[in-house]
């Protein structure tokens, strides 16, 4: 029965604090992820032969930046299994008749599988000419136009239904200067990656695809290149999995040092840009992921408001019926017989409660 009456005065005095202080409180939401985290993604990065030692320095940076776990692979890697411990496979900029030296057709079913079975591939520059079915190379003597060098068909691996071509002249011509600023129009503002971006980023061109899609294909066109109006950033489904691919360098900060990377000094002065491409990066991280969008779940809290004086008022009313109502408890129990550890133990329970009301009030303000 004494115990019974100590947990009744300890629930009539919380609810107090609740009852009373309902009218200074407003409901907020706090958003929570129910499902796969960005810090639960196990990401895993090329760095075999052809990558690109720029994106070897930029990536490990990046994600970091994101906040996922992070390793490197080679070929072999890739070919003995070690994709079944990963979420997304990033693939760099480089040279990409070296990736099929080295990942070959072994290399290229794993790949595959991996994505089929629920894995995201990220593809950058030379690793979205490589995802496509082949790609046409504009930029060989020995193959004049019309008919440009085509390669890949076999080796390439067949992730993105679509064709690959570059390097796109009317951005930065070749050899010289070899890079150009570009504007990238996101032209999709209803995808998970691009619903809450900008209109348009600058982001640094160096000789990326644009990518032409198959007709009656299902893929999503989410940027096109502002110069020429072909896709320069695509997304579509394989199998369980999904795959993202971009031709410029998204992945590089000008004017920042968030990349680790510095522009060597026969490429100075550096380009500037004022806005980051990090948030597309991030969102096309969790969409490859498939980490569960955050939850709003209703949280009931005190403004900060101007209106102080109201809400102290209300907040010591709080107070002071709630140490009105221990009193009367405590009072109550002092008129019946316990023993020196009951009583003991009885006063402590009292204490508590009335500083918990006390330190309840003190966090609302």
């Amino acid at each position: 029965m004494r115990k019974r009456t100590r947990v009744v005065a300890v629930v009539l005095g919380l609810s107090l604090i609740v009852v009373i202080g309902i009218p200074v409180l407003y409901t907020h939401f706090v958003y929570l992820s129910s499902g796969r985290r960005m810090q639960d993604l196990r990401v895993a990065y090329y760095n075999g032969e052809g990558a690109w030692s720029v994106d070897d320095i930029i990536i490990p940076n990046l994600v970091a930046w994101i906040g996922c776990e992070f390793t490197t692979l080679r070929g072999s890697d890739i070919q003995a299994g070690a994709l079944t411990d990963v979420d997304v496979l990033i693939w760099p900029g480089g040279h990409y008749p070296a990736y099929w030296e080295e990942v070959g057709l072994e290399g290229k079913t794993k790949i595959q599988e991996f994505v089929a079975n629920g894995g995201g591939y990220f593809g950058i520059c030379a690793g979205a000419y490589y995802a496509c079915d082949y790609m046409v190379w504009m930029d060989d003597a020995n193959f004049p136009p019309p008919n440009y060098k085509v390669e890949g068909d076999e080796l390439n691996l067949d992730l993105f239904p679509g064709v690959a071509w570059g390097p796109i002249f009317e951005i930065a011509d070749r050899p010289e200067p070899g890079y150009a600023m570009t504007q990238i129009n996101i032209i999709n503002q209803t995808h998970p990656i691009t619903d809450s971006l900008p209109a348009a980023y600058q982001i640094l061109y160096v000789g990326g695809p644009y990518i032409q899609p198959y007709d009656d294909t299902d893929y999503t066109v989410l940027g096109t290149y502002d110069l020429t109006g072909d896709p320069a950033i695509v997304s579509c489904n394989y199998g369980s999995g999904r795959v993202f691919l971009i031709g410029p360098h998204a992945e590089i900060e000008e004017g920042s040092d968030r990349d680790g990377w510095q522009f060597p000094p026969e490429y100075l002065p550096e380009p500037t840009d004022e806005d980051s491409e990090y948030p597309l990066l991030f969102e096309a991280m969790r969409w490859l992921g498939q980490v569960t969008p955050l939850e709003p779940i209703p949280v009931l809290t005190v403004p900060r408001i101007p209106s102080f004086p109201l809400q102290a008022l209300a907040i010591e009313l709080t107070l002071s019926i709630g140490t009105i109502f221990v009193s009367l408890v405590e009072w109550q129990h002092n008129q019946q017989t316990f023993l020196p550890d009951e009583s003991a133990s009885f006063s402590g329970s009292v204490e508590t409660l009335e500083r918990g009301i006390k330190a309840a009030s003190w966090m609302i303000l």
